[in-house]
């Protein structure tokens, strides 16, 4: 078994607040990782749509070093929208 850590974005079922809390995850255990935007309420931040091999999914806005090596360090952080009115597009 290959432990590493996550952190994961945790909904809360009383409101619409996430929080971040950091999980291990087997490493055999993950079907698939893909890289996704997740909106925040103050910002936009890449990461990380992880399947483990029971069907559960999981939203990740940080994940370990050695399989950020493999998908590109370009999928994580947070993205920079800049915006001068509400009227702009968003690309």
């Amino acid at each position: 078994m290959r432990f590493e850590k996550f952190k994961i974005l945790n909904s809360k079922s009383s409101s619409q607040d996430t929080e971040e809390v950091e999980v291990l995850f087997n490493l055999d255990h993950i079907v698939s990782i893909k890289p996704i935007r997740i909106a925040r309420p103050d910002k936009l931040i890449n990461g990380f749509w992880i399947r483990t091999s029971n069907g559960k999914k999981y939203r990740a806005s940080t994940i370990p070093d050695s399989l950020v090596n493999l998908i590109g360090a370009q999928y994580q952080g947070i993205v920079n929208v800049q915006y001068d009115n509400d009227d702009q597009p968003f690309q």
